[in-house]
């Protein structure tokens, strides 16, 4: 069973001043929903959850939740939504762009939908290749046992621009392995993460968030 107990702070961040009504898709206990409902009191915040477990907790934090196994069945909605979040979610789907495309239906003109995907590329995950080693985890991670598809920088756009829809941001989320350095010179290392992560997106980082709209 999925229990997703924290939110994605990268996620929340791009998540519009604007929205009114937000759609969580893989909301779990409904962190994201109490930390949007405490900056934004007036936001709406809906969710999408896997069980009935995780249901009856998120009821605190969110509106209405559909509870859902988004591999036999998508569930239907009635209302439409100025921003939607899909946040580490897709990659337990056996078909992502399906999913993205007939929940973005009920994306109002103009509205955003945020997707967080983790890097199965990710420096220390391609050492693990290299090795040999290609084993699934019982605990988390890139490797987690219910990830039914992966991506890298290339592949996660070329999905959500198969959902039929406009990447417009992108952003990798990681760091550069300075050891010992990063407890020394902390602010300068800070620094140098943002200029690998621009220019090397799909080594250093452990994730990443875009941000797109219906394609018009």
């Amino acid at each position: 069973m999925l229990n997703y107990q924290a939110f994605n702070v990268e996620v929340f961040n791009k998540v519009p001043s604007t929205a009114t009504k937000t759609l969580d898709i893989g909301c779990g206990t409904g962190e994201m929903g109490k930390a949007l409902k405490a900056k934004y009191p007036q936001m709406q915040i809906d969710g999408v959850t896997y069980s009935e477990d995780e249901r009856s907790i998120a009821a605190a934090h969110l509106g209405h939740i559909i509870v859902a196994d988004l591999n036999r069945s998508l569930p239907m909605l009635s209302g439409r939504y100025d921003c939607m979040i899909f946040s580490h979610i897709l990659e337990h789907t056996l078909d992502p762009s399906n999913v993205l495309k007939h929940f973005s239906k009920n994306l109002i003109p103009g509205g955003t939908i945020i997707v967080a995907l983790p890097n199965v590329l990710q420096f220390k995950q391609r050492f693990s290749f290299l090795r040999g080693n290609f084993k699934y985890s019982e605990i988390g991670g890139l490797m987690d046992v219910t990830h039914f598809r992966f991506f890298d920088w290339l592949s996660a756009q070329e999905m959500i621009s198969k959902a039929g829809l406009n990447i417009t941001s992108k952003a990798s989320y990681g760091n550069f392995p300075f050891l010992s350095l990063r407890k020394i010179a902390p602010g300068l290392c800070a620094k140098a993460d943002q200029q690998f992560l621009k220019f090397f997106p799909g080594l250093f980082g452990f994730q990443f968030v875009f941000t797109a709209k219906n394609k018009i």
